[in-house]
């Protein structure tokens, strides 16, 4: 069952991925409304990134992946 992988998966606000990756709380907002960075709304202004996508960021963008 995959679905057990989205409930033990943790959620980081903006501002938490940015304190993580050490850049400002715009930068996130921006690569996620540029679709670099997934994250998933909860209504209103509220987002979260998951621990599995920001994985998943942090990789492309070591791999030197700009897109």
């Amino acid at each position: 069952m995959d679905n057990n992988k989205d409930i033990n998966n943790k959620y980081f606000t903006a501002e938490e991925v940015a304190e993580v990756l050490k850049v400002t709380t715009e930068s996130v907002r921006r690569w996620i409304r540029d679709g670099k960075l997934k994250s998933v709304k909860l209504g209103g202004r509220y987002i979260r990134v998951s621990q599995a996508d920001l994985d998943e960021f942090v990789a492309s963008m070591r791999g030197g992946t700009n897109g």
